[in-house]
């Protein structure tokens, strides 16, 4: 008997994705799986849901936001559990789930699923955290911080929106060192990402030219310190315009190290995959194709 491990995180995004649980394991059933269930109990206990794994088992499954997936893919890497991976998109933003077209229709997306359209991707390691997705160091790394969940729950990715509104009197402009293999720049920004997909914080095209598997990462730096300049630059990522803003870096490569040139700066961590992650100094790289991605590409 083949085996599925189905891991869901019931409070995440509109919790619905519980009322559909039945669908899940009539298909799968109905495709000779026997399905292994995790339920989620309190906050950052899904890695539990990887005890007790065996040969029979042929994918894992994970049904929750981006950093549910995050969670499940750091305990991943850290076991080295070589198996694939698929992403039901029942978060807020979902977007990873979303750059590799998982459905946002559960029936559809469970059909997707048992296609075992297999492709490996890329993990991102920022010092002893792995992303999937991003790392955002500067003026929106605490954006998700702080959140409570039934007003992200109510207001789905506009929450986000809203507590980003709030950063911005915060605004500085923060002294970055960043190493890359091959330079070193110091220039003052006031927001990095660091991306494996295209996409970070529902927008479409923040990278043009980012790629899963390409064994590369793409760090986009943003250095104006006029945050009504802000909402043009960002629309000219988003829209695929050329790099040629002189308030835009835009650098790919498979290794970074960047640190913040004054301790004084309120900026202390990044945020990887919309939780918090390592304080500073970081150090970024790639793990070339470590995991097998059940994908809709």
């Amino acid at each position: 008997m083949k085996k599925v491990k189905l891991i869901y995180n019931p409070y995440s995004g509109t919790r619905t994705f519980p009322g559909y649980l039945d669908l899940f394991l009539k298909k799968y059933q109905s495709a000779g799986y026997q399905v292994d269930i995790f339920r989620s109990l309190q906050e950052n206990d899904l890695y539990k849901g990887l005890k007790n794994l065996t040969d029979e088992h042929q994918s894992i499954i994970v049904a929750g936001g981006d950093g549910s997936v995050n969670e499940i893919v750091n305990e991943m890497m850290k076991r080295e559990i070589d198996l694939p991976l698929g992403i039901i998109p029942s978060g807020t933003i979902n977007d990873f789930a979303s750059f590799l077209k998982m459905p946002k229709d559960y029936g559809n997306c469970f059909d997707a699923l048992l296609k075992n359209n297999i492709k490996p991707i890329d993990v991102g390691q920022v010092n002893d955290k792995y992303f999937i997705n991003v790392c955002v160091g500067g003026l929106f790394s605490g954006v998700t911080q702080g959140i409570d969940i039934n007003m992200k729950n109510t207001l789905g990715r506009l929450v986000y929106y809203v507590n980003g509104l709030k950063e911005i009197p915060k605004i500085q402009i923060i002294p970055f060192k960043i190493q890359t293999s091959n330079q070193t720049i110091e220039e003052d920004l006031f927001v990095f990402f660091i991306l494996n997909s295209k996409r970070a914080g529902g927008f479409q095209h923040l990278a043009k030219f980012a790629s899963i598997n390409d064994g590369m990462l793409d760090f986009i730096g943003v250095k104006t310190n006029q945050i009504y300049r802000l909402p043009t630059l960002l629309m000219n990522l988003m829209n695929k315009k050329k790099f040629s803003n002189k308030n835009v870096i835009y650098i790919q490569d498979n290794y970074f190290k960047i640190d913040i040139n004054k301790k004084e700066n309120k900026t202390h961590y990044a945020n990887i995959d919309g939780e918090r992650g390592p304080d500073f100094p970081l150090i970024i790289k790639v793990h070339h194709q470590a995991i097998d991605m059940i994908v809709n590409i």
